[in-house]
């Protein structure tokens, strides 16, 4: 397989995912205290519905799940928010 077939799969893969969680809850970890793997441990442990998560951001099908999520993790400078994509 070339590289440029490597990169035409990601592309189109990228853009599925995209279509399923266009509509979802996102919630930024722009923070330095919580390690990624403990917030994607819990994330797997207490949400109710589906989570994808990709470097900093994680998006939530459920906007309980967003929002318990924001409480716990989000920028520990203050911004507790949860947005629509």
């Amino acid at each position: 397989m070339t590289i440029e077939k490597c990169y035409v799969i990601i592309v189109v893969m990228s853009k599925k995912i995209e279509s399923v969680i266009q509509d979802w809850h996102i919630v930024d970890t722009v923070n330095e205290y919580y390690s990624t793997q403990k917030m994607l441990v819990w994330a797997l442990e207490n949400c109710q519905s589906k989570f994808y998560h990709r470097g900093n951001r994680f998006w939530f099908h459920n906007y309980k799940d967003a929002t318990i999520f924001a409480l716990k993790y989000a920028d520990t400078a203050g911004q507790k928010e949860v947005s629509n994509a």
